[in-house]
C-alpha cells in the first residue's frame, strides 16, 4: 500500500509539472531593456508612494535619455519635491541648448551642449554636503555648470528632504498634499535605467559602475507608477554587465519520503544551477537558507501550480537562495535576465528521479550589482510586487560599517558544495601556484578563470583571487607552433603564464595532504575546449594555516582607523574621521602569509593637510611606521621647508627613533626623508647638529641585522658593523659616487679606487675603546656615515669653505671618548671642486660645541697628510665628522647686495651695448663725422667696450653649458676686451697729450693705424701669453663634474673668468694700474693747460662752472677714470663704491652716448639731415667750421696780421687737404700730420677767437699766427657754437 501511494505520488507530480499550466508567466520586476516613452502622447512617471526616499546627505542619480525630436522648449527628465519645501528639491532637465539642474531652489545652467536626436545618452548627477555645488556627468564627462544666482540655501549644510514625490517627464507641483503635474507642450525625450543611490559616486565609479543597480530607487516595475504610459522594450538601449546577484525561492519536491537537509538543499541548488544554467554563467557563490515560519504563513510563495503540487506531494521543503554569478564574457543586462528567468522558472528533475526542483517564478529577482557581497545573508525574498521597495536582510555573518559582528537569527549553509552533515564539515584554504602553456589565441585572464571553473568541481571546491603573475614578455614569438591542414599553414599562438590563486575546499575530517593531492591531480587533467588547450607544469600547492588578519591601529593622514580581526578575503569597513558619513575600506589578503592590504582612503577627508598638523600626531610605538609614511607623504610636495616645519619634522623624527624599534626598514624609511630634508632648498643651518643626532643615532638604535647593515639614500648612507674586539685589526669604510644625484656605493674593507669620493681607515688601536663583553650590554658597533651635500655644514672660518663631502666615523657604547689614538685614523677625501692652483686645505672635524652650540669646523687633532688637485689625505687621532676645507681668500658679499649688485650690472650692461651699438653706427654711418682721430679713436674704444659688454652678458649662460673649451674661450674673450678697453682708455690719454703738451714738431706716420695695433695688438698678446703659461687660469669657478647641489660655500656665480690670482693681479690689476695712473696723470696736465688758457683769455669770452664741469665729466668717462673707484672697495664704505663702481661704469656706454652724440651740435645736425623727414630735416650744407669733430676753421681773410711765432704746417687736415704757408722766419713748406683735440675738450671752456667786422664767421688771426687745423684752431672755432 505505501508503495503504492509513493508511485501515485510520483506520477501525480510528474503530470502536473509536465501540465500546459505550468507555462504560467509572472512578469519580471526589472524594467531594464525597456523606455519610458514621453513622446506618445503620455505625460509622466511617479514614483509608487511605498518606495521611501530618506533624507540624504550625499547622492547619486542616473538615467539614460534620447531625445525623438529636436528640443525647441524646455523639458523636464525628473523633479523630486518635498510638500514642506517652497523650491526644487532637487531636478535635471533642459532649456533649448542647455543642461539645467535644480538642487535646493537653485538653478544650475551648463555652457551650450548639443544633444543629437534618436542617441542615447548616459546623464549622472551627484550631490554631497560636503560641497557647495552638485556635479554633472555626461557620458562619464565632468560639465561644467553655474548658478544663475547665488544660491539662496548653502547645499553644504542641506539634507535632501526625505518622503518627497518623485516624477519622471514633467515637472510638478503639490497642491495640498497632491501630485499635479505641470505638462510641456511638445514632450521630446525617452527616458530608461533611472536609478537613485545614497552615497556621491566618483568619476570613475560614474563611468566603470554605469550599468549597475540602484540601491534606493530602482529601474523595476514595483517602484513606479507607470500611468497610462506603460513601459516599452528598446533594442538600441544596450548596457553590458558581468556580476549579478540572483535570490530566489525554489522547493524540493521528493518521492522517497524524506525530508531535505539544508546542506543537501544547497549541493542540489547547486547541481540544479550548474544544469540549467548556460556555460557562460559561471557560479560564483550559492548560499541556501531556511525559510522563516512567518515566510510561511504568508503564502507569498505559492502560485496555483505549485499549491496543487504541494497538495498531491506532501513530502517538500522550501528555500529561499542567494546567488552570485559571473558572467563571462560581459553581456546585456536586459538579456541576462530574460535568459535566466526562462531557465530558473520551469521545473527540474533530479537525474536520480526521486526528487524535482521548482522555482517561485515571482521570487527570481536578478540584479546587475557592483561587487560580490563579502557577507552571507538571509534574504526575506517578494513574491510579486508589493508596497516592499527594498529588501531587507538577517545577517549571518557580516562586517557593519562598525565592524561589529552579529549573532544569526537564522541557519545558513556555506557558500560550498559538499554533501555532509554540518558536524562533520570543516574549510580547508590553500595556495596555488601553477605554470601554464596556453595554446590559441585567448585572453589569458578570462580563459584561465573558465579553466579553474571547469576542472575544479564547484560542489567541492571554490577559486578565490585569481591572480597572473607579471611577466617582462608573456608572448613568446619562438614558441608558436604550426598544424598542416592541406595546402594552408595555420600558425597557433602559444603563451607560458605563471597564476596564483586560493581555494577553499569543504571537506569531512580527513588529511589535508589528500585534498593537495586531489587539486594536483584535477589541474593536472588536461583542458581543451577546442580552439583552446590548458597544460599545467611546476604546480605548487600549500596549505594556508593564518586565516584571519589582527586587530591594528593605522595612523593615516586621513586619520586614525582602528582595524578589528577580518577573516581572510575578507574586507573591513571603517567611518572616515573627518567625514563619517564616508567609509574606509580594507581588505585582509587571504594567502600564506594573510595580511592586511593598504587601504581604500578615497571617499575620505585629510585631517592632516601640512607639515604643522603633525604637532597634532602622538608617535607612539605601534604608530611610528605611519607616521613616517605621513611624514614621507608630506615632504613630497615641498622642495622647501620653513624654519617651523622643520623642527615639526625634526621632532618627530626624533621621537621615532626614541619610541620605535629601528628595523633596517625603518631605518631606511628614516634615511629617505633625512635624504629629502638635505636635497631640499631649505636653510638648514640651523638644525646641522639636530640632523646629525639623529643620523647618529639611527645607526646605534638600528636592531634585527646580521654583521653589518647599510642604509643608502642620495644624499647620505650610513653603515653599522659589529666587531668582535678581541678580533679586531683594521677597519676600511669606503664610498663611491658619480655625484650626478644617484645612490652612493658603500665599500667595507676595500682598497679605494678610482670613484671613490671618500674613504677612512681605523687602526687597530681602537679596540682598546670597544666595550668588554657583558650580558647587560650590546655588542661593540662600528658607525659610519655619509654626507653628500656639503651645504649642510657652514665653515667657521673666513675665506674658507668646504671643499669635499663629509664623512665620520665612531663607535657605539665605547668605554672611554675615542681621542688621542696611538695610532692615526686616516681620512681621504675627494675635492669637489679640483685644486689645480694649490691652495691651502684644512683638515678639519665637525665640533658640537662651537658657535654657541650650532657646531663648526675645528682643526684640533687633525693634519693634513699629502695633497693633490684631486684628494686630500688628513691624519685624525680621534673620531668624528670629517671635511677638508680650502681657502677661498675673496670675502663674499651678503646675498641681498650681491643680488641687487647682479641686477645692475647686468641691466647697465645691456643699455650701454645698445647706446655704444648706436655711437658706433653714427659715427660709421656719417662719414663727416669720423674724418678727425679722435673720433676713429672713439669708433675703436666703443668697439671694445661694445665687445666687453656683450661677452659679459652671455657668460654665464655659456658656462652653464658645462663645456669646458666654451668656458676657456669665454674667459679668454672677455679678459681681451676688458683689456682692449683700458688700452683704448690709455690712447684717448696718448692722443690728448699729443694735441695739448707736444703741440709743435710732432710727427707720427700712420698715425690711427699705430695706435690700432697697439689697441687690439697688446691685450691679445697678453691673453696668448697667459694662455701659454697656464691655460687652466682661465674658467669657470664652479667648474667641475659636480651638480650644482655640490657647489663650495663661498657664493660664487657660475662663472668664466680668471681663477688664477696672480694672472689676475699681474694681467689685469697691474695693467689697469698702469693705464689710469698715465690717464690721471694727462688728465690733471689737460685740467692745468686749460686753465691757463682761461686765465689768459679775453674778458667775457669765460664760460660758467655747469659748462667747465661737462667738460670735465666727459674728459673722466673717456679716460676711464670712473674704473679707479674699483681699488678703494673695501672697508666700511666698501658697499657704497661697489655700487658707485657697478652704475658708473656698466653705463659707460650711455654716457659716451650722451656726451659724444646727443649733446653734439653736428651730430645732431647729421641726424636731422639724413634721419628726419619733413620740417626736422636740414638740408646739407658746405659750411662744417663749427664742427667739434672735425676742426675746421672758416677762411681767414687775406692779408692778416701776423704775430711773430712759429707755426705748424699740415699737409692733410683731418677735413680737408689744404696746404698753408710757412711762418715768417722759415718761408718754406712744412708738411707735418696734427692730431687734433677736438672731440675731447669741445665742452670746456677755452678763450673766444676776435671776430673780424669784415664778416661773420670770419676769425681774426692772432698777432701773425697762421690759421692751422691743429687743436688751436679747432678750440678756437669752437666759440662760434656758443
Amino acid at each position: 500500500m505505501i508503495l503504492l501511494q509513493k508511485f501515485l505520488n510520483v506520477f501525480i507530480t510528474v503530470s502536473l509539472l509536465s501540465s500546459p499550466t505550468t507555462m504560467e508567466r509572472v512578469p519580471q520586476l526589472s524594467l531594464w531593456g525597456e523606455v519610458a516613452d514621453f513622446t506618445l502622447g503620455c505625460g509622466h512617471w511617479t514614483l509608487k508612494p511605498q518606495v521611501s526616499i530618506p533624507a540624504l546627505q550625499e547622492l547619486t542619480v542616473c538615467f539614460n535619455i534620447k531625445f525623438k525630436f529636436q528640443a525647441s522648449s524646455p523639458w523636464t527628465a525628473f523633479m523630486y519635491s518635498h510638500p514642506e519645501a517652497q523650491y526644487t528639491e532637487l531636478g535635471l532637465g533642459g532649456k533649448w541648448d542647455h543642461l539645467v539642474v535644480w538642487l535646493f531652489g537653485t538653478e544650475w545652467t551648463s555652457p551650450k551642449i548639443t544633444l543629437h536626436q534618436s542617441q542615447w545618452y548616459s546623464l549622472c548627477l551627484t550631490w554631497t554636503h560636503t560641497n557647495d555645488r552638485p556635479s554633472l556627468y555626461l557620458d562619464g564627462n565632468l560639465v561644467d555648470i553655474q548658478a544663475d544666482t547665488t544660491p539662496s540655501i548653502s547645499s553644504s549644510c542641506c539634507k535632501l528632504a526625505p518622503n518627497g514625490t518623485l516624477t519622471l517627464g514633467a515637472t510638478h507641483r503639490l497642491v495640498n498634499g497632491d501630485i499635479e503635474i505641470i505638462p510641456f507642450p511638445n514632450p521630446v525625450v525617452k527616458l530608461s535605467l533611472f536609478r537613485l543611490w545614497g552615497r556621491e559616486r566618483s568619476k570613475r565609479e560614474v563611468t566603470s559602475l554605469k550599468c549597475t543597480e540602484g540601491d534606493l530607487v530602482k529601474w523595476e516595475r514595483n517602484n513606479w507608477d507607470t500611468q497610462i504610459c506603460a513601459p516599452l522594450p528598446d533594442s538600441n538601449l544596450k548596457c553590458e554587465w558581468s556580476i549579478y546577484e540572483v535570490r530566489l525561492r525554489f522547493a524540493i519536491f521528493r518521492s522517497d519520503g524524506n525530508n531535505t537537509e539544508l546542506y543537501t538543499a544547497r549541493d542540489i541548488a547547486h547541481n540544479w544551477l550548474r544544469k540549467v544554467l548556460p556555460s557562460s554563467i559561471y557560479l560564483h557563490r550559492v548560499s541556501v537558507f531556511e525559510v522563516t515560519r512567518s515566510s510561511k504563513e504568508d503564502s507569498l510563495v505559492k502560485t496555483s501550480h505549485e499549491d496543487r503540487l504541494v497538495r498531491w506531494s506532501p513530502y517538500y521543503n522550501r528555500f529561499d537562495a542567494l546567488v552570485h554569478v559571473n558572467v563571462i564574457p560581459s553581456l546585456d543586462v536586459a538579456a541576462v535576465q530574460i535568459e535566466m528567468y526562462k531557465d530558473l522558472k520551469d521545473a527540474y528533475p533530479d537525474p536520480s528521479g526521486h526528487l524535482h526542483v521548482l522555482a517561485d517564478a515571482a521570487s527570481i529577482h536578478i540584479t546587475p550589482v557592483e561587487s560580490f557581497s563579502m557577507v552571507t545573508i538571509s534574504p526575506d525574498l517578494v513574491t510579486d510586487p508589493s508596497p516592499i521597495t527594498t529588501t531587507t536582510f538577517k545577517t549571518t555573518t557580516s562586517i557593519t560599517p562598525t565592524s561589529t559582528t552579529t549573532s544569526a537569527s537564522t541557519s545558513a549553509a556555506p557558500a560550498t558544495k559538499f554533501t555532509t552533515t554540518p558536524a562533520k564539515v570543516s574549510e580547508l584554504y590553500f595556495e596555488v601556484k601553477v605554470n601554464v602553456t596556453i595554446t590559441g589565441d585567448c585572453d589569458p585572464g578570462q580563459i584561465l578563470s573558465t579553466w579553474l571553473n571547469s576542472s575544479l568541481p564547484d560542489e567541492m571546491m571554490m577559486v578565490l583571487d585569481l591572480q597572473l603573475l607579471p611577466r617582462a614578455q608573456r608572448h613568446h614569438p619562438n614558441l608558436q607552433s604550426t598544424s598542416f591542414t592541406s595546402d594552408k599553414v595555420f600558425v597557433l599562438r602559444v603563451s607560458r603564464e605563471s597564476c596564483i590563486f586560493q581555494v577553499r575546499v569543504m571537506k569531512s575530517l580527513s588529511d589535508s595532504q589528500e585534498m593537495a593531492e586531489q587539486i594536483r591531480y584535477l589541474l593536472q587533467t588536461p583542458y581543451n575546449s577546442g580552439s583552446i588547450s590548458i597544460a599545467t607544469k611546476e604546480i605548487q600547492i600549500s596549505r594556508i594555516l593564518i586565516l584571519q588578519c589582527n586587530t591594528e591601529t593605522h595612523q593615516t593622514r586621513k586619520g586614525l582607523f582602528k582595524w578589528p580581526d577580518t577573516l581572510g578575503g575578507k574586507n573591513a569597513i571603517r567611518p572616515c574621521p573627518k567625514n563619517p558619513l564616508r567609509y574606509a575600506t580594507r581588505h585582509c589578503k587571504l594567502c600564506l602569509s594573510t595580511h592586511w592590504l593598504d587601504p581604500d582612503l578615497e571617499d575620505c577627508h585629510l585631517v592632516v593637510e601640512t607639515i604643522p598638523d603633525l604637532d597634532h600626531v602622538e608617535v607612539t610605538a605601534d604608530n611610528a611606521l605611519d607616521v613616517v609614511e605621513m611624514i614621507e607623504s608630506l615632504l613630497r610636495n615641498h622642495s622647501t621647508l620653513s624654519y617651523q616645519e622643520l623642527v615639526t619634522v625634526l621632532k618627530k623624527l626624533g621621537d621615532i627613533v626614541c619610541l620605535s624599534r629601528v628595523t633596517p626598514n625603518m631605518g631606511q624609511a628614516l634615511i629617505n626623508i633625512i635624504s629629502d630634508i638635505l636635497e631640499s632648498d631649505s636653510n638648514l643651518l640651523p638644525f646641522t647638529n639636530t640632523i646629525l643626532n639623529i643620523t647618529e643615532a639611527v645607526g646605534d638604535m638600528m636592531v634585527c641585522y646580521e654583521g653589518s647593515s647599510t642604509l643608502v639614500a642620495p644624499a647620505i648612507a650610513i653603515s653599522v658593523v659589529d666587531v668582535v674586539p678581541g678580533q679586531f685589526s683594521s677597519l676600511t669604510f669606503g664610498v663611491s659616487s658619480d655625484r650626478a644625484g644617484t645612490k652612493p656605493e658603500i665599500f667595507i674593507n676595500k682598497y679605494p679606487f678610482n670613484s671613490t669620493v671618500a674613504f677612512i681607515a681605523l687602526p687597530s688601536a681602537l679596540q682598546d675603546k670597544f666595550p668588554q663583553n657583558s650580558s647587560n650590554q650590546r655588542p661593540a658597533r662600528v658607525k659610519f656615515l655619509f654626507y653628500g651635500i656639503p651645504m649642510l655644514f657652514k665653515s667657521s672660518q673666513k675665506g674658507m669653505a668646504l671643499n669635499t663631502f663629509v664623512v665620520s666615523a665612531s663607535v657605539t657604547n665605547a668605554s672611554s671618548p675615542i681621542k688621542d689614538l696611538d695610532e692615526d685614523v686616516k681620512v681621504t677625501l675627494h675635492h669637489l671642486i679640483p685644486n689645480t692652483l694649490h691652495k691651502d686645505v684644512q683638515c678639519v672635524y665637525w665640533n658640537f660645541n662651537k658657535n654657541n652650540g650650532n657646531g663648526g669646523w675645528d682643526d684640533y687633532g687633525c693634519r693634513k697628510y699629502n695633497s693633490s688637485s684631486d684628494y686630500t689625505t688628513c691624519l685624525c687621532d680621534h673620531l668624528t665628522h670629517f671635511g677638508v676645507l680650502l681657502d677661498v681668500s675673496r670675502t663674499p658679499l651678503d646675498p641681498a647686495n650681491e643680488q641687487i649688485l647682479t641686477i645692475i650690472t647686468y641691466v647697465g650692461c645691456g643699455v650701454s651695448s645698445v647706446f655704444l651699438g648706436i655711437t658706433v653706427l653714427t659715427y660709421t654711418a656719417f662719414e663727416k663725422l669720423r674724418r678727425d682721430y679722435p673720433s676713429k679713436i672713439l669708433i675703436n674704444l666703443s668697439l671694445a667696450l661694445l665687445g666687453l659688454n656683450l661677452v659679459f652678458l652671455v657668460n654665464s649662460w655659456l658656462s652653464s653649458w658645462g663645456l669646458y673649451g666654451i668656458c676657456v674661450a669665454v674667459a679668454a674673450t672677455l679678459h681681451y676686451f676688458l683689456l682692449a678697453s683700458f688700452t683704448w682708455m690709455g690712447l684717448e690719454a696718448v692722443n690728448m697729450y699729443f694735441a695739448l703738451v707736444k703741440v709743435f714738431n710732432v710727427y707720427v706716420p700712420s698715425y690711427i693705424l699705430k695706435f690700432c695695433a697697439l689697441g687690439w695688438g697688446i691685450p691679445l698678446v697678453i691673453c696668448i701669453l697667459v694662455l701659454i703659461v697656464n691655460r687652466e687660469a682661465y674658467g669657470s669657478h664652479l667648474y667641475t663634474d659636480v651638480q650644482h647641489s655640490l657647489v663650495p660655500l663661498d657664493n660664487s656665480d657660475n662663472f668664466c673668468w680668471l681663477q688664477d690670482e696672480v694672472t689676475f693681479y699681474v694681467s689685469v690689476v697691474a695693467y689697469a694700474v698702469l693705464v689710469f695712473l698715465f690717464n690721471i696723470a694727462v688728465f690733471v696736465v689737460v685740467l692745468i693747460q686749460i686753465r691757463h688758457m682761461r686765465v689768459n683769455s679775453p674778458a667775457g669770452t669765460r664760460s660758467g662752472l655747469m659748462h667747465d664741469l661737462k667738460g670735465v665729466v666727459s674728459l673722466t668717462l673717456l679716460l676711464g677714470l670712473t674704473w679707479t673707484v674699483g681699488f678703494f672697495t673695501w672697508g666700511p664704505a666698501r658697499i657704497v663704491l661697489l655700487y658707485l663702481f657697478s652704475g658708473l661704469n656698466t653705463l659707460q656706454g650711455l654716457f659716451i652716448f650722451l656726451f659724444h652724440c646727443l649733446m653734439k651740435e653736428n651730430v645732431r645736425k647729421q641726424w636731422r639731415i639724413h634721419l628726419c623727414v619733413g620740417r626736422f630735416r636740414l638740408e646739407e650744407y658746405s659750411e662744417w667750421s663749427n664742427s667739434a669733430s672735425v676742426g675746421v676753421t672758416a677762411k681767414p681773410k687775406s692779408n692778416p696780421p701776423r704775430a711773430p711765432v712759429p707755426s705748424v704746417c699740415s699737409v692733410k687736415s683731418s677735413s680737408t687737404d689744404s696746404t698753408s704757408a710757412s711762418s715768417d722766419s722759415s718761408q718754406r713748406d712744412s708738411s707735418c700730420k696734427r692730431p687734433n683735440l677736438g672731440l675731447f675738450v669741445n665742452s670746456l671752456a677755452l678763450p673766444r677767437a676776435q671776430r673780424s667786422p669784415s664778416g661773420a664767421g670770419a676769425l681774426r688771426s692772432q698777432s701773425g699766427m697762421d690759421p692751422t687745423p691743429g687743436w688751436r684752431n679747432h678750440l678756437l672755432g669752437q666759440q662760434d657754437q656758443r
